[in-house]
């Protein structure tokens, strides 16, 4: 009787909507727990603001692991004959700036213009206030306050990890929209080679018949929310507005999510 108990108050907790300050309690204790002083000679967040996007507090995880996907972002862009140097790059979803803070200082540098948007107001104001580029809050639900074909470049890190299927496509109209004809936009996602190796059981097994499974359903746009996708799933909404040049599977040795490469189509 426990866990149907449980998963009933839970459940309450989040029809009610007291599951939102019992998350965000939680988030702050866990980032003051986890914080660990770091400098990379770079302005640096508080642990509060990379607990709220992170689930740690950890400084020198958001140092090293921003790095590491900026990287990649960077090489996978390259392979697909897209170059950063004067380019328009969108980081959309750029929370406190942990892949921001390596991009764009050299796309700037190039000549080129950065924007980060974020559905936090906080994160958006302590990167506007300490990294270069622009950084401006958006909503749940799409436009964004640019105009068609805007953008060279767009990445999200970990967006679509949180969003339900109706916002899923919404987003991807309007990442279409943005975007230039021939524009990239590089997207990551939970698939089920994530799901096996770091998803929870449910998703697991829900994921092996089901197109898309949604954890803590609830708080969207919030980590508290997960949304697990299968690969094939991704590719047909993707397709109704890019071509898919590549989807990189989730990795199980490490935490890395799938990554989806998406072109406008001409």
């Amino acid at each position: 009787m426990r866990d149907p108990l449980r998963r009933l108050l839970h459940r309450g907790l989040e029809v009610s909507g007291l599951i939102g300050p019992l998350h965000r309690r939680q988030e702050r204790r866990h980032a003051e727990l986890s914080s660990d002083p770091y400098q990379d000679g770079l302005p640096m967040p508080p642990a509060a603001l990379i607990g709220a996007v992170a689930g740690t507090g950890s400084q020198r995880w958001y140092s090293e692991k921003g790095k590491q996907d900026a990287t990649w972002f960077i090489s996978v862009a390259a392979s697909h004959g897209a170059t950063w140097d004067g380019a328009r790059v969108w980081d959309l979803g750029c929370g406190c700036g942990r892949i921001a803070r390596w991009i764009a200082p050299d796309v700037l540098k190039s000549g080129g213009d950065f924007l980060g948007t974020d559905i936090n107001r906080a994160l958006v104001g302590w990167c506007d206030a300490n990294l270069p580029g622009r950084y401006l809050r958006n909503s749940l639900q799409p436009p964004v306050k640019r105009a068609s074909g805007d953008r060279d470049l767009v990445y999200a890190y970990s967006v679509f990890t949180h969003l339900r299927e109706t916002a899923i496509r919404s987003w991807l109209a309007e990442i279409a929209r943005v975007l230039r004809p021939g524009g990239l936009a590089m997207l990551t996602f939970h698939d089920e080679a994530y799901a096996a190796a770091w998803g929870p059981e449910s998703v697991r097994v829900s994921l092996q018949s089901a197109p898309l499974v949604i954890f803590n359903d609830a708080l969207e746009g919030s980590n508290y929310l997960s949304t697990w996708i299968r690969r094939s799933t991704f590719i047909a909404l993707a397709e109704e507005h890019f071509s898919v040049l590549e989807i990189v599977p989730g990795r199980g040795d490490e935490p890395v999510q799938a990554l989806a490469v998406l072109q406008k189509r001409s």
